[in-house]
């Protein structure tokens, strides 16, 4: 921790109050030294004699006003601040009193004891003041930094539940058209293709559930989950359904926000697939372009009409993903023409650093 944090250090504020005090007294105490040095050699030596054990007594002393200021911050202002000036001026007063009587022990009173204690008083009022000033500062910004640290952690908290409900509002939309699928494989008695679902599911559905919505997978692991839904639509679609993902070796780990691209996957078999009489290809592909990760999902379905209006929480929810996680640097294009649909993801792209092997340890 720097010096500035150690000075607005808000887990230890003593500590922090303890360096500012500190501080501010070695800074008066130079600033002492100096002006003797320039008043002549008589001069530099009085304050060489008093000016340690003066700024010793006087520093303790007025360390007091953060213990006044901690304990009346919960007052109104007008009270508060009355009492802090009424502390600022009991305690000039005492270090007055120390101050003069230091002089007299040295025998360096040049006034009268009157002047010299008035003098005195004077210029720790202005001191005093100062470093309840200081302390006040100190503590506003401080608690400026926990406020702002609450105001982080909050908005870091509803970032996570957002985006786990954006996770909760896909696993139903899945699940009901899985369902309904199954559902119609055993009403036309196609058991052994309803089984097989059913266990493409629950394999599905066991990745689904052990994913932290809220921490990025590699891309590998993403495809691998949507190679497994498109193994289960399959099922339905037997030779209608034709997929092919494209997956370069260098983005394999490349980290995404899980199930990213599912409702765009899925939205293909839906508005692509399902409709169509004839063969539909279905590719999902990562690449890099300007040292940004790009992923897109297309399907070769001419008819595509109700994609646009008809998507519910696919692209609505990619969209949203894609602000949460990465701001105004995450975008989506959607392209659509005669030979289908295709959505196109730009993000950062981010590569983890590749994990050390670790040495073998051959046993004596």
């Amino acid at each position: 921790m720097g010096r500035i944090g150690i000075l607005t250090d808000d887990k230890h504020p003593l500590r922090a109050a303890i360096v500012l005090a500190v501080g501010f007294n070695l800074f008066t105490l130079v600033v002492f030294t100096v002006s003797g040095w320039a008043r002549g050699p008589e001069s530099l030596h009085e304050s060489l004699v008093l000016g340690l054990p003066m700024m010793l007594v006087d520093g303790f002393v007025g360390f007091q006003l953060y213990f006044v200021l901690r304990r009346t911050e919960r007052l109104q202002p007008v009270p508060r601040w009355g009492l802090v000036t009424i502390a600022v001026v009991a305690v000039a007063l005492v270090q007055a009193l120390w101050d003069t009587q230091l002089r007299i022990w040295a025998d360096t009173l040049t006034m009268d004891l009157r002047q010299s204690y008035i003098r005195a008083a004077t210029l720790n009022t202005y001191n005093s003041g100062m470093l309840a000033g200081l302390f006040a500062f100190q503590t506003a910004y401080m608690a400026l930094q926990r406020n702002q640290s609450l105001l982080d952690e909050a908005r870091q908290r509803e970032r996570e539940a957002q985006m786990l409900a954006l996770r909760f509002q896909l696993n139903p939309h899945f699940l009901f058209n899985t369902l309904n699928a199954i559902s119609s494989l055993v009403v036309l008695r196609r058991t052994d293709e309803a089984e097989s679902m059913i266990d493409r599911l629950s394999s599905f559905l066991r990745g689904s559930l052990a994913a932290d919505p809220d921490r990025m997978v590699s891309v590998e692991d993403e495809f691998e989950m949507l190679d497994n839904y498109l193994d289960i639509e399959s099922v339905r679609f037997g030779e209608r359904l034709v997929t092919a993902i494209h997956l370069p070796h260098e983005l394999a780990r490349a980290q995404v926000p899980p199930f990213l691209l599912q409702p765009l996957v899925e939205n293909a078999v839906k508005y692509a697939v399902a409709p169509s009489r004839s063969q539909v290809r279905v590719e999902i592909a990562a690449r890099e372009r300007d040292g940004l990760l790009e992923l897109e999902v297309s399907d070769s379905g001419s008819d595509a009409e109700g994609v646009g209006s008809g998507t519910g929480v696919g692209l609505a929810n990619v969209r949203e993903r894609l602000r949460l996680s990465f701001g105004s640097e995450g975008r989506i294009q959607v392209h659509k023409d005669m030979d289908g649909f295709r959505v196109t993801l730009t993000m950062p792209l981010n590569l983890p650093p590749v994990p050390a092997e670790r040495p073998l340890t051959i046993a004596a």
